[in-house]
């Protein structure tokens, strides 16, 4: 336990130090206040509370001196395992935290989709997000703004919804369903499969690594 919130500690210290993630979640967000439809901005709000805090505490994390300085102390132990582990488990938990506190805003009480919806995207971005800062950085920021950046402006299609993974949380609000969107149902079931191929992304690449 103290290996988890002593890494939680460096995380933080290592991101309010970085200006590289205050310009990537500052665009961020102020794309979902110029781009959004008036009508859908408190409900993207939602969904950006999810992916915020791994935008801001895993951007230029992989290879800060923070992380690697943990990494040397530990190295002759079991111990960077759990390091791993809190690295991308402690974004995600953040923003389950504070999305789950945000929608109260757009939704009282929230149906029971977003809850699973929101825990399962708050995971599975933080894992993507944590993988693309280590193979493809540039890209990978590049990617995934341009993803947020098509779903915070409409609804572009059915399937184009389902590829947009990080608009799940927002879609499953009533505020923003309409006779043209897909049941809230779907969002759960895609949110699974969007974990699973995550998960077994990170897991792979991790053994490849070893």
């Amino acid at each position: 336990m103290q290996i988890i919130i002593f890494t939680a500690k460096m995380m933080w210290k290592n991101a309010i130090n970085r200006k590289s993630r205050l310009w990537l979640s500052g665009f961020l967000l102020v794309s979902l206040f110029v781009i959004t439809p008036q009508e859908r901005i408190l409900s993207q709000l939602v969904s950006f509370s999810v992916i915020f805090p791994s935008v801001f505490l895993l951007t230029d994390w992989n290879g800060s001196a923070a992380r690697k300085g943990i990494m040397t102390l530990i190295a002759r132990s079991d111990r960077p395992k759990v390091v791993k582990i809190a690295e991308w488990s402690i974004p995600a938990l953040v923003g389950a935290v504070i999305s789950s506190l945000a929608v109260f805003a757009v939704s009282a009480p929230p149906p029971w989709q977003f809850w699973v919806a929101a825990s399962l995207i708050a995971t599975s971005f933080s894992l993507i997000f944590l993988v693309t800062e280590q193979y493809m950085k540039y890209a990978g920021r590049a990617i995934l703004s341009l993803m947020w950046l098509v779903q915070i402006k409409e609804h572009t299609g059915r399937v184009t919804d389902l590829l947009l993974f990080t608009g799940y949380p927002a879609a499953v609000l009533p505020a923003d369903l309409n006779t043209d969107s897909l049941h809230p149902d779907s969002y759960v079931l895609t949110s699974l499969i969007v974990m699973f191929l995550t998960a077994s992304i990170y897991v792979y690449l991790l053994k490849r690594k070893t």
